[in-house]
C-alpha cells in the first residue's frame, strides 16, 4: 500500500509540473493557473479554462496524497520489544527456573531484578534461566542502543489461593467433659401391713 501511494504521489507531482510548464504566454505559468493573469494558454483558450482547472485539481490531489503518505509511511517503532517469561506464572517447572526472551528486537539484552526495584541498564544481565522461589517478584526490561527501553514486565511467583494449604485460623473451643452421675435408686417405700383384730 505504501509503495502504491508513493508511486501515485510521484506521478501527480510530474503531471502538476508538466501542466504548469505547458502554460505559457503573457501571465502564464503559476500566476495564470490561479487566474492572476489575462494571457492565453498553450491551446489558445483563456486563463480561466482547461489548464486552470487541471492545475487546481492536481494541486488538491497533491496535497491529499502528501498528507496520506505522511500518515501511512511512518518510521518503525523506536522501542524495544517487551520480554516474555516462561513460565509466566505459577506453577514453576520441575527445576524451578524461569527463562526470558525478547524475540521482537534483534540484538536486545534483558536486564532483571528479583526485588522491588525496577530494572535499569545497570541491573543484572540475563544470560541463563534464573532460579525462582515462591513469593519472588521478577521484573525485566529489554535494552538496545539507539532505541527506547521496552515496557516493564513483572511476575510474582505465588501459589494461587486455591493451592495454598493452611490450617484454620480459629480452633474449635475445647469441650468440657460432662460428668454423668448415676441415677440414685431409692428403695421402694414399704407400706405397713394392715393389722387384723
Amino acid at each position: 500500500m505504501a509503495t502504491f501511494l508513493i508511486v501515485l504521489f510521484l506521478m501527480v507531482c510530474v503531471l502538476l509540473i508538466c501542466v504548469v510548464l505547458l502554460q505559457k504566454g503573457r501571465g502564464g505559468g503559476l500566476g495564470s493557473a490561479f487566474g492572476a493573469g489575462a494571457g492565453s494558454s498553450a491551446f489558445g483558450t483563456r486563463t480561466g479554462d482547461v489548464f486552470t482547472w487541471v492545475t487546481i485539481i492536481l494541486t488538491a490531489v497533491f496535497l491529499l496524497l502528501a498528507a496520506t503518505c505522511a500518515i501511512a509511511i511512518r518510521p518503525p517503532s523506536q522501542q524495544v520489544q517487551t520480554p516474555v517469561f516462561d513460565p509466566a506464572g505459577w506453577p514453576l517447572g520441575a527445576d524451578g527456573t524461569v527463562s526470558m526472551s525478547c524475540y521482537g528486537t534483534k540484538g536486545a539484552v534483558i536486564r532483571y531484578t528479583v526485588n522491588a526495584n525496577e530494572p535499569s541498564e545497570k541491573s543484572t544481565l540475563y544470560r541463563v534461566p534464573i532460579r525462582v522461589h515462591e513469593g519472588d517478584l521478577v521484573q525485566a526490561r529489554a535494552f538496545r542502543a539507539g532505541l527506547d527501553p521496552s515496557e516493564l514486565v513483572s511476575v510474582k511467583y505465588e501459589k494461587p489461593a486455591s493451592q495454598v494449604s493452611s490450617e484454620p485460623t480459629t480452633k474449635p473451643a475445647a469441650t468440657k467433659p460432662v460428668e454423668v452421675k448415676p441415677a440414685e435408686v431409692k428403695p421402694p417405700t414399704q407400706t405397713p401391713a394392715p393389722t387384723t383384730k
